[in-house]
């Protein structure tokens, strides 16, 4: 008899689950389609593919600065705002909102695939972290069974993901550089090192590369920039005032969540 060993039985479990998974969405297909496309529809995106990122046992926490980020979010994507900055203590599933569930919520089931994105931290280690948990979301079984007629990705690489219908995501740095690259959204998370903000130096460069270096990134007037930073820093350094376009002041959303609620 043959031996059969844990990694065969570990393959034929993630086989059997895929496959459960497959016909769990043909059965609803236009169902999920439906939940997950149109207003109010970014957390239902983020429930259902939770776990292609995160365990099984960690369950994802729901509220109401969640749903206020998703929300505005959303308004970038229908066109109600432009700029928008939001000031969020750390554990707030920025990140993964803005730089994972977002762009791919927007490429498949807001069919937007040609939506370019810039994305910027104060590192690029983190804008590379957060792409290759944007490949792994757009190129899993879940996702491509139900969104995969919208685009097929042609370069699967940390640094630029690109789809064939000419979307991207960037990942650099305030210190690193654009290539001469322009976006439709233009994200800038976490901005500033914590460690490192009591600099007035490092205060001001990140300032400066904001207001002479992000900002002319964008391809048009209607183009987004988003910017998301810890709400425990002495001072905010990316004002208000330099995500204002000067042709449109009810542009700008900025929401400052508390650390309590």
């Amino acid at each position: 008899m043959k031996r059969v060993t844990p990694t065969v039985i570990h393959f034929e479990e993630v086989r059997r689950r895929e496959e459960a998974e497959r016909q769990k969405i043909a059965r609803n297909y236009a169902r999920l389609r439906e939940q997950q496309s149109g207003r109010g529809s970014l957390l239902t995106f983020v429930d259902y593919f939770w776990h292609v990122l995160e365990p099984p046992k960690r369950q994802l926490v729901r509220g109401w600065p969640l749903e206020a980020i998703a929300l505005h979010l959303e308004a970038i994507t229908f066109g109600d705002i432009n700029r928008l900055l939001i000031n969020v203590p750390p554990g707030f599933m920025k990140s993964l909102m803005l730089n994972v569930f977002w762009p791919a919520w927007e490429w498949g089931p807001m069919n937007m695939p040609y939506l370019r994105h810039l994305a910027f931290a104060y590192a690029q280690d983190l804008t590379t972290r957060d792409n290759n948990k944007l490949v792994k979301l757009v190129t899993s079984p879940q996702y491509r069974a139900l969104w995969g007629d919208r685009f097929t990705m042609v370069k699967i690489g940390e640094h630029r993901p690109e789809n064939d219908q000419t979307g991207f995501v960037l990942a650099t740095s305030t210190d690193g550089v654009s290539t001469g690259e322009r976006g439709d959204r233009i994200r800038l998370d976490d901005p500033h090192n914590v460690v490192k903000i009591e600099s007035d130096h490092v205060m001001e460069k990140t300032v400066r590369f904001f207001r002479e270096s992000m900002s002319n990134r964008l391809n048009d007037e209607d183009s987004a920039i988003v910017c998301m930073q810890h709400r425990r820093l002495r001072r905010h350094p990316v004002p208000r005032s330099r995500l204002l376009p000067p042709h449109d002041p009810d542009a700008l959303r900025a929401d400052d969540l508390p650390g309590e609620h």
